[in-house]
């Protein structure tokens, strides 16, 4: 009986040190296939989100990004472009995807017309 319980204590040993092992693995190597906080690749191998590789950035050069706002798991977000025109972009941080939700062209981005 005595030797049962030494066993399992052992085996109860090993299996902590065996997790604290992959949890430090997972936490220090950026390259671990299932390291925490980085999506997986799609199928493709491909990044889920296209970046524009000049800037580093999904926006033209001269947008704005006005009004943010978090539903559920998304960002909202309304952004001014260099014409002239608005959008209502929607984020999802899970994939990095982006999707247009609105969008305004210039004659309407300013409001309506003023009638005497």
């Amino acid at each position: 009986m005595k030797t049962l319980l030494a066993v399992m204590g052992v085996l109860i040993v090993l299996g902590f040190a065996f997790v604290g092992f992959e949890i430090y693995q997972r936490a220090t190597d950026p390259d671990h296939p299932r390291a925490f906080g980085r999506a997986a690749p799609t199928a493709a191998g491909t990044p889920a989100a296209v970046v524009d590789a000049g800037t580093g950035t999904l926006l033209p050069a001269g947008s704005r990004i006005g009004q943010m706002l978090v539903l559920n798991n998304r960002v909202l977000y309304h952004v001014t472009l260099p014409d002239g025109s608005e959008q209502i972009q929607l984020l999802d941080p899970a994939n990095g995807r982006v999707r247009i939700a609105v969008t305004a062209p210039p004659s309407m981005a300013a409001g309506p017309a003023a009638t005497p």
